[in-house]
């Protein structure tokens, strides 16, 4: 049997032959990067604190909750750069 051409060699190719990693995502096939499936739940879930809060008179701890899950939601929707 002949050998193969070195170009052709190596069926998957080696960390150092890739380079650089990526960051994670759930792969190609959802397109959905790890801060936008992040954040997006967390926004949804500030904002039922947030409303909970303004319907039920909350006290100022669950409006803080809120305030502070909601803003790092939109802050790690906002950072993810596949949807």
């Amino acid at each position: 049997m002949a050998r193969l051409p070195d170009g052709r060699r190596e069926v998957r190719p080696s960390k150092q032959a890739m380079g650089d990693r990526r960051g994670p995502s759930f792969g190609p096939r959802y397109g959905v990067s790890v801060p936008i499936s992040i954040g997006l739940p967390l926004l949804v879930i500030g904002g039922f604190v947030l409303i909970t809060a303004a319907t039920r008179g909350g006290s100022a701890v669950f409006w803080g909750i809120g305030v502070v899950v909601t803003v790092a939601g939109a802050l790690l929707f906002a950072t993810g750069k596949r949807l």
